[in-house]
C-alpha cells in the first residue's frame, strides 16, 4: 500500500508539473471578470501543465480544465470550507471559482488565480435564478471530495504515445477507469450539476427506441472541457478580455 501511494503521488507530480513554454495569448481584465461574472458561467482554462497539453492535445480543442464561478455563494453557505476560503483569500473569497484539480481534489480558487491563463467565458442560456442556486448548490456538495486514488494509475493511459494511434482511438484513454474517478472530473462535474436540473451540455441523441422517439442526453461522465465551448446550450463571453483600444491606423 505504501508503495502504490507513493508511485501515485508521483505520477500525479509528473502530470501536474507547470511546462516552461506557456504562452498568454491575451490579456486579462480581472475587474471586468469580478464584476461581469454570473453564478453558473462555465471558466475554460487553458492548463500550463503536461497533463493539460495532453488533453488539449487528445480532444483537439484549446481547453484542458474547466471551473464554475460560484461568487460568493460559499460564504453565504457557511461552514469550514467558507473559513478556509476567507482565511486563504480574503475579499477574494467574493469571488471564487469551484474547479476539480487531480492533487487536491474538489476545490475553490479566487477569479485572480486564473489571470495567468488563457481563458474562455461560457454562459447557459435560459437557466432561471433558481435552477441556476441549484447547480451552484450540487457544487458546492463536492466541495473538499478528492480523486480517488485506487483509480490514479487510470491516468498512466495518458502517457500512451498518441500520436501514434488512430484519430477514431485517442479519446478512448479520457473514457477509461471507474465511473467514481471520471465524476470528480472538473467537467464532468459541472455536467452533472447542469444535468440535475434537465440542462444537458451536449444535445440530445436516439435513445434504444431508434427513429429519434426516445431521446436521452450524454452521461456527464463524458463531458470534456471543449463540449461546453462547442454547446448550444451555452453561450460563449468574451468577459475576461481588457477594455478595446482605439483602432489602430490602417497601412498605406
Amino acid at each position: 500500500m505504501f508503495l502504490h501511494d507513493a508511485l501515485s503521488r508521483g505520477l500525479v507530480r509528473y502530470l501536474t508539473a507547470e511546462l516552461p513554454t506557456y504562452q498568454r495569448r491575451v490579456p486579462n481584465d480581472l475587474g471586468r471578470l469580478r464584476e461581469e461574472l454570473r453564478p453558473g458561467d462555465v471558466v475554460l482554462v487553458e492548463g500550463k501543465s503536461r497533463i493539460s497539453r495532453i488533453i488539449m492535445t487528445l480532444t483537439q480543442s484549446s481547453w484542458s480544465h474547466a471551473g464554475m464561478y460560484i461568487g460568493d455563494a460559499l460564504l453565504r453557505w457557511g461552514g469550514p470550507h467558507a473559513e478556509r476560503a476567507l482565511a486563504a483569500f480574503g475579499v477574494e473569497a467574493a469571488h471564487l471559482v469551484l474547479e476539480s484539480d487531480m492533487a487536491e481534489g474538489v476545490q475553490v480558487k479566487p477569479v485572480a488565480w486564473y489571470g495567468d491563463h488563457n481563458l474562455r467565458i461560457c454562459r447557459p442560456v435560459g437557466l432561471g435564478s433558481a435552477e441556476l442556486e441549484q447547480v451552484v448548490a450540487e457544487m458546492l456538495r463536492h466541495l473538499g471530495l478528492r480523486y480517488d486514488q485506487r483509480n490514479i494509475f487510470d491516468l498512466g493511459r495518458y502517457l500512451t504515445p498518441f500520436h501514434l494511434l488512430p484519430m477514431r482511438w485517442r479519446r478512448r484513454p479520457l473514457y477509461l477507469g471507474s465511473s467514481s474517478s471520471r465524476e470528480v472530473i472538473c467537467s464532468a462535474l459541472i455536467a452533472k450539476a447542469f444535468y440535475q436540473v434537465g440542462f444537458p451540455v451536449q444535445p440530445l441523441i436516439p435513445g434504444e427506441g431508434g427513429g429519434g422517439r426516445s431521446l436521452i442526453a450524454r452521461h456527464p461522465s463524458y463531458i470534456m472541457p471543449r463540449d461546453f465551448d462547442l454547446s448550444a446550450n451555452f453561450e460563449v463571453l468574451k468577459l475576461h478580455l481588457a477594455a478595446r483600444h482605439k483602432r489602430a491606423p490602417a497601412y498605406p
